[in-house]
């Protein structure tokens, strides 16, 4: 039994709604189903009567709500209580995320981590995947949240993917496409792109996309061009065209009427995020950020 199926216990029990827990944690709902079936089964009983239109607990779920209560916070308090013992602990994490990934659940995670370690000191650097990846190598940074890129010299670092995100074509809402569940490649052929455009070094959270949209001739009609993805939204909120981009973006994107996040058909698993290290560090802070408080999409 892990903390973190409690935790996703305790949130589908509050939230009487499988979807809506998934939400807290930025994972899916399948996902999240999955971790409930599994306690469940280590248990030996039903958690949850449910069906389509209802979730309700069981008699045993009800009894069992308040002992995972009082285990998570036994787990936090423990863990709490090593840390202020550990005098060598570090005080500082440093940590680095890709540009734009602030869309995503990575401030679930620090917040978190915050509560059960308000004393650690985390210093946050937003940068482009090349950028990234050399501060890790150069030491510079603890932990970094990043696309994975095949020909990034990572030299010894560790990584575990966190989650496998769509390529989505972020749309005006009154482009000819807007309105459209999904598109293709062939789709917007044609139509003015905002293109995501290499960062000067060799490589970056581009290099990817640029090679889907010139072996899909996407780049004959080039509106603009930006490296930065916050730039790339401005331009199609300004009517440039429209962008490919990562899909982390597109949860915050639906909160702008101006603006729509389609998924690109054969693209649904495409853009990888991993969580990266180097293991021979002496920051002991990684070990417990790791092993408590990173978020991991299974599905």
């Amino acid at each position: 039994m892990q903390t973190k199926q409690l935790e996703y216990f305790i949130a589908v029990a509050e939230e009487l709604s499988f979807t809506h827990a998934a939400k807290r944690f930025f994972i899916s709902q399948a996902a999240l189903s999955m971790q409930i079936k599994a306690l469940e089964n280590e248990l030996g009983v039903r958690l949850f009567d449910r069906d389509r239109h209802h979730v309700a607990l069981t008699a045993a779920g009800a009894t069992f709500l308040g002992s995972a209560r009082d285990i998570v916070q036994r787990t936090a308090e423990a863990i709490q209580q090593a840390l202020n013992a550990n005098a060598t602990l570090a005080s500082e994490l440093r940590v680095g995320y890709v540009k734009g990934y602030e869309r995503s659940g990575l401030s679930r995670m620090l917040a978190r981590f915050h509560r059960h370690y308000p004393q650690v000191w985390v210093s946050l650097t937003r940068d482009g995947v090349a950028e990234l990846y050399d501060a890790l190598r150069a030491e510079k940074l603890d932990l970094i949240i990043n696309m994975r890129y095949e020909g990034a010299n990572l030299g010894n670092a560790e990584y575990e993917v966190l989650a496998r995100y769509p390529l989505v074509a972020v749309l005006s809402f009154d482009h000819p496409l807007a309105n459209r569940a999904t598109v293709s490649l062939d789709d917007l052929r044609g139509h003015p792109i905002v293109r995501y455009q290499p960062h000067a070094s060799d490589y970056g959270e581009s290099e990817r996309i640029e090679q889907i949209a010139n072996s899909h001739g996407l780049h004959d009609r080039v509106s603009s061009a930006y490296w930065d993805i916050e730039t790339s939204i401005l331009c199609v909120l300004s009517g440039f065209g429209y962008a490919l981009l990562p899909g982390f973006v597109a949860p915050t994107l639906s909160s702008d009427s101006r603006l729509v996040a389609v998924p690109v058909e054969g693209m649904e698993r495409e853009i990888e995020v991993v969580a990266a290290w180097l293991p021979n560090t002496k920051n002991e802070i990684i070990d417990v950020f790791l092993d408590e408080f990173l978020e991991v999409d299974p599905s």
